[in-house]
């Protein structure tokens, strides 16, 4: 989804979206575009999933504020901030492990797992992914802080059926493992 307050930029949307046809030629192309057209029944689900927005971001922050205040008092765990100048909807609840606990985020993982609490790592950085690799992009380039995240960092459970049992069960499991 796109939205933007810009004719221009609205336009070049749709047109990129459609395969950039040509208003004067449908199909006649002089750049590359995309088959990003929603079909009827991604635009019903879409226009559904609107409607709860109030709702789904409700229960998103209560989820990401519950696991902050379970949380915040276990050292070398570094959770999500919000800032009095932007509201946090915590889309995925994630902590950032200290180096200094001497344990990354796949053992952690692990050890969730062995315990029964599903995570997800962080994303790689788009320098280390293997595919722009092999097609010798980025060779030799290094970014810190993103390789620092993907190493350190996961995602605990919070997907929208997350109970206020199951969260709590999440933070005794990760204050068993961290502390």
């Amino acid at each position: 989804m796109v939205l933007t307050n810009d004719p221009g930029y609205a336009e070049r949307a749709r047109s990129l979206r459609n395969l950039c046809f040509q208003a004067e030629r449908r199909f006649c192309h002089t750049e590359l575009g995309y088959n990003f057209r929603l079909t009827n029944m991604q635009a019903a689900l879409g226009l559904a999933q609107i409607e709860r927005m109030h709702e789904i971001v409700a229960k998103k922050r209560w989820i990401g504020q519950a696991y902050t205040e379970c949380l915040r008092n276990i050292p070398g765990l570094q959770l999500p901030v919000e800032e009095p100048w932007a509201k946090q909807i915590y889309w995925m609840y994630g902590v950032v492990l200290d180096e200094a606990r001497g344990i990354n985020a796949i053992d952690f993982a692990h050890c969730l797992k062995a315990k029964g609490v599903d995570t997800r790592p962080f994303f790689l950085g788009i320098h280390e992914q293997p595919v722009l690799m092999k097609h010798g992009l980025f060779g030799g380039e290094h970014y810190p802080v993103a390789e620092r995240l993907a190493r350190q960092g996961l995602y605990l459970p919070s997907g929208l059926a997350l109970t206020k049992e199951q969260l709590y069960g999440v933070c005794e499991v990760v204050q068993k493992v961290l502390v």
